[in-house]
């Protein structure tokens, strides 16, 4: 009986003498339980830069100055020079972006090449007559991008401009100019009337008026801060461009000579601004756009 005594202590809740108790941490109460990960509020993530979504708008051309929706509100973009009055003989425009404490803050620079050799050659087709590029390595993407001219297969046309990448350092060239990336991929396209990104979306929609020189771009979809800074400057080439090949003609007479008095003042102009601004070698003879 003793024997049968002993075995019950032993199974009983009760330790034995010798045998070590774990102290056990007390279980806490609903009120005093600390939040765990999945309880705590989400945070918002900082997009990196150059990622952040801007929503659709109108940019109207004012000038040397870009604005949303009205040429009264807060300027979004600065231009150096005037790009819808612009001659061939200008090669060179800084476009910058508005910061949100109105400083200027340069992202791209416009640029117009000249015909090699002091124009005895004509522009290689591997090589843009207009492109950008980054004026800082902060902006993303292509370290330049310039327009391409898209012909008809069958009446050799111009059916529009792609945007495609390009190599500024000239080595492929054998006048040293800057050239398309080979086989590169349109960023971009546009008929003149809209741009499409490389999906081949509509994303902004065009408008120019010939007559009175305005300049609108209707962004239809949301975008990347990159894409939008990059389909601006491309917007602005364009402007340029269509200036260029759209600007009044010489004629004979005493109405075409005041016309020809009136551009070779504005050329000349420009061509000071341009010289007093530009190092040694950048500075070369005009071209004619060429279809």
């Amino acid at each position: 009986m003793p024997e049968a005594s002993s075995s019950a202590e032993q199974s009983g809740s009760k330790p034995l003498p010798d045998q070590e108790v774990e102290p056990q941490e007390p279980v806490p109460s609903p009120d005093t339980q600390e939040p765990t990960e999945a309880a705590l509020p989400p945070y918002e993530q900082v997009p990196p830069p150059g990622q952040e979504i801007l929503a659709p708008t109108t940019l109207v051309l004012a000038g040397q100055a870009i604005h949303a929706l009205t040429t009264d509100s807060p300027a979004l973009y600065h231009l150096s020079l005037g790009i819808s009055e612009l001659s061939a003989i200008t090669s060179e425009v800084e476009l910058s972006r508005v910061d949100t404490k109105g400083r200027d803050r340069p992202i791209y620079e416009l640029r117009h090449l000249k015909a090699p050799a002091g124009g005895m050659y004509p522009m290689p087709s591997e090589s843009p007559q207009y492109h950008i590029q980054r004026a800082n390595k902060r902006v993303s993407g292509p370290a330049a991008v310039g327009l391409k001219k898209t012909r008809s297969l069958l009446s050799r046309k111009i059916t529009g401009l792609s945007a495609v990448p390009v190599d500024p350092s000239g080595k492929a060239s054998k006048f040293g100019i800057p050239t398309f990336v080979k086989n590169a991929a349109p960023v971009l396209t546009t008929d003149g009337r809209e741009w499409k990104d490389a999906q081949n979306k509509t994303i902004a929609l065009v408008h120019d008026d010939r007559d009175d020189k305005q300049h609108s771009l209707i962004v239809t979809e949301a975008m990347p801060r990159s894409q939008f800074d990059m389909l601006v400057a491309l917007w602005c080439c364009h402007i340029w461009e269509f200036g260029v090949a759209h600007a009044d003609k010489v004629h004979e007479g005493v109405n075409g000579c005041a016309k020809s008095v009136k551009r070779k003042l504005r050329q000349s102009r420009e061509f000071g601004m341009m010289y007093s601004a530009a190092p040694l070698g950048m500075i070369g003879t005009s071209s004619k756009f060429s279809k």
